[in-house]
């Protein structure tokens, strides 16, 4: 399921649309289905249509498993974004205090531009899903820097150097764990089940007035169908975040 999510946020929008529309047509059409052959078994016995608050039970559920489900998307969306802001306010901060304006470490500056690089094209290629022992490196390097420069500036501005290095640290810690956690691909297949199952029982209790439940299913299929669609918009948490502001920020240019 991961790899089907991850291969879909990769496609043209166009196609995407055109996967979701299948997917609902394929619900769709076997509902319809089983509202027509439910209605054929019950010529003459009408008491094998369910009652028509049968259906509430079924798509209470799903109504109420879907926003679970998109609360934990939504959430991990903003923790991502948190985490992004956070290196990105570091970075620069780092940048500023090692810069010529600064303290006037090169050798700090270089390990950091090359903790970015590793980052952006290591592990931002990744999906965020894997450390790159290159980015370990340069911040082992950072570190070693910090260790040697700490002795030389004021307690306060040593302190605070840390702090900031830290700030770095947890940023990547974050996203790294929300990278690698809670993308809910057996969230996203109970979902998809009771989402046919609530169809199917649309269609049935509509058995005995089967052109109504074909509207019913039909608007039904619409409106799960668009919601599928924004929340796999939203299943890769980092896709939106632009990774060129790493470099804004080495550059003294982050918003």
């Amino acid at each position: 399921m991961s790899i089907m999510i991850q291969a879909f946020t990769t496609l043209p929008p166009w196609i995407q649309i055109l996967l979701i529309c299948v997917h609902g047509g394929l619900v769709l059409g076997l509902a319809w289905w089983g509202m027509q052959w439910l209605a054929a078994r019950a010529k003459g016995r009408p008491d094998r249509i369910p009652v028509g608050p049968y259906f509430v039970s079924v798509t209470t559920l799903y109504a109420l498993f879907l926003a679970f489900h998109a609360s934990t998307i939504w959430t991990r969306q903003h923790a991502a974004e948190q985490a992004f802001e956070e290196a990105v306010t570091a970075i620069a901060r780092l940048e500023s205090l090692f810069g010529h304006e600064g303290l006037g470490l090169e050798q700090a500056r270089l390990h950091l531009a090359d903790y970015v690089d590793a980052v952006v094209n290591e592990e931002w290629a990744s999906g965020n899903t894997r450390a790159s022992a290159r980015a370990s490196q340069a911040l082992a390097n950072l570190r070693q820097d910090l260790i040697q420069t700490s002795p030389l500036v004021p307690t306060a501005l040593g302190n605070h150097l840390w702090r900031v290095f830290d700030d770095v640290v947890d940023a990547r810690n974050g996203r790294l764990w929300i990278g690698s956690h809670g993308r809910s691909e057996n969230s996203w297949g109970l979902v998809l089940v009771l989402g046919l199952l609530a169809h199917i029982a649309i269609g049935w209790v509509h058995a005995d007035r089967t052109a109504a439940g074909t509207v019913a299913l039909a608007l039904f299929a619409v409106t799960t169908s668009a919601a599928y669609w924004h929340l796999l918009q939203a299943s890769d948490p980092f896709a939106h975040l632009e990774t060129s502001t790493y470099f804004k920020a080495l550059a003294g240019h982050a918003s």
